[in-house]
């Protein structure tokens, strides 16, 4: 399930990390988009971690632990609300301290909770070999969507040029996927029509 968790929540993060400013040109086109493109790039490294979060705390509440998750949000939030108060009212930082306030706690919350079930399941699973290739895969895919749309926004506009990066993306996404080996056939069972997608992409 983390690795499952890992091949869709990282290459997400990574592409609104690395395409933030020109989404939000394409979906907002009122907003100024030099203020508001690095506020979402922060926000999509931050939805990494609360989609291991969410998982986390399920895995937890099935083993029992269903105190942990709470007693973790909550330090969380306590930290989320300090750098909030520290960074916003600074001049320099101002509303962009709020995504970043968001990113260190979840960012917390999730070390904390993988730390525990490290500690509180009978086979807890090696961190490294759950999270590696999809990180490595997500990078390069990133990298791939980052100068593809550098590339085509120099002769397309704007939203040809996020379409095209992530296609782009994608693509280099798949290709490593498979390449890497980052899912097995027994992974992807636990998707629906994963079977199929196993066969269509030789995954065994």
């Amino acid at each position: 399930a983390l690795r499952i968790t890992a091949l869709l929540a990282f290459p997400m993060g990574v592409g609104l990390f690395v395409l933030g400013t020109p989404i939000i040109r394409l979906i907002f086109p009122e907003l100024d988009a030099s203020v508001a493109g690095p506020l979402l790039s922060t926000l999509g490294i931050a939805s990494i971690f609360v989609c291991i979060m969410l998982l986390c705390n399920a895995i937890l509440q099935a083993n029992g632990r269903t105190a942990l998750p709470i007693w973790f949000i909550a330090i969380g939030s306590a930290i989320k609300l300090g750098v909030n108060f520290v960074l916003v009212q600074m001049p320099s930082v101002g509303i962009k301290g709020a995504p970043v306030g968001t990113l260190v706690c979840f960012g917390i919350v999730s070390v904390l909770e993988l730390a525990a079930i490290k500690r509180v399941t009978p086979h807890p699973p090696k961190y490294l070999r759950v999270f590696g290739k999809a990180a490595v895969a997500s990078v390069l895919m990133g990298a791939a969507a980052w100068a593809s749309y550098g590339l085509l926004s120099g002769h397309f506009g704007n939203t040809l040029s996020v379409a095209g990066a992530i296609l782009v993306g994608c693509v280099v996404y798949v290709i490593l996927v498979v390449a890497l080996r980052v899912v097995s056939k027994d992974d992807l069972s636990l998707m629906p029509k994963g079977e199929k997608i196993a066969k269509l992409l030789r995954i065994r």
